[in-house]
């Protein structure tokens, strides 16, 4: 049975003992019922650190026992993610997280539904790295995917991207994921709700883009993130 795991990153730390944030201490006291002597696995940027609580009446610390340093994947994907619906949204960032995506590059796009303000695509940011966060912890993965501000697809620069560049698209001769020889980076692209638009389809591969085939079906745009990442990192293992 897996310890119960929180962050780090929200934590303060004197060299040998951490003070847990509030809401973290909260979740393991009340949510996990974990009391001092509890083992916990903390979780900080590409390191797994074993602690031992120390539960006092309205703090909650932990002794360092030890640590280790994640066996990170040997491929970095780089998701260009057309900007979804909420619940749309919150799955496929979760899958990304899970399956341990790089980079998370949200694109608006014509068919994207949701328009933010700047204060509200600042809140919104916040939102989605929390859940990034908490789907490392379910993972039991020790980095976060990195998240980038909704950008206007046509605004975006596609010369930061690695050389290898997959996106799901209609094309004439989709090449099967199946097929492709994983290198140690990429880029894979995933449209909005209702794909692309033609020119947005034109410009990836204007840009250096290869059309995938996810199969057969047709797939909700968290389930093709789930689909294509996770097809790729699988790939990687074998």
């Amino acid at each position: 049975m897996s310890l119960p795991r929180l962050r780090l990153e929200k934590c303060t730390f004197d060299g040998k003992t951490w003070t847990i944030d509030n809401e973290q201490a909260h979740h393991l006291v009340r949510v996990r019922r974990c009391n001092t002597g509890s083992f916990v696995e903390g979780l900080l940027n590409g390191v797994r650190v074993k602690l031992k609580l120390l539960c006092y009446e309205n703090i909650v610390c932990a002794e360092e026992i030890s640590r280790e340093n994640e066996l990170l994947p040997q491929t970095n994907i780089h998701l260009l993610l057309g900007l979804l619906k909420n619940d749309q949204l919150n799955e496929a960032l979760r899958f990304s997280a899970e399956i341990g995506v790089h980079s998370i590059h949200l694109l608006l796009c014509e068919r994207s539904v949701p328009i933010y303000d700047a204060q509200k695509s600042e809140d919104k940011m916040q939102r989605w790295n929390k859940i990034l966060e908490e789907a490392t912890k379910q993972a039991g993965s020790t980095r976060p995917p990195i998240l980038k501000n909704p950008i206007e697809i046509t605004k975006f620069d596609f010369q930061s991207l690695p050389n290898c560049r997959y996106a799901a698209l209609l094309s004439s001769e989709p090449q099967q994921i199946k097929n492709i020889n994983v290198p140690s980076e990429l880029a894979v692209a995933i449209g909005p709700e209702g794909d692309w638009a033609p020119s947005e389809s034109q410009l990836l591969l204007d840009n250096g883009f290869i059309g995938i085939s996810l199969g057969k079906r047709i797939l909700r745009a968290s389930t093709a993130v789930a689909v294509a990442c996770g097809s790729l990192m699988l790939a990687e293992d074998n």
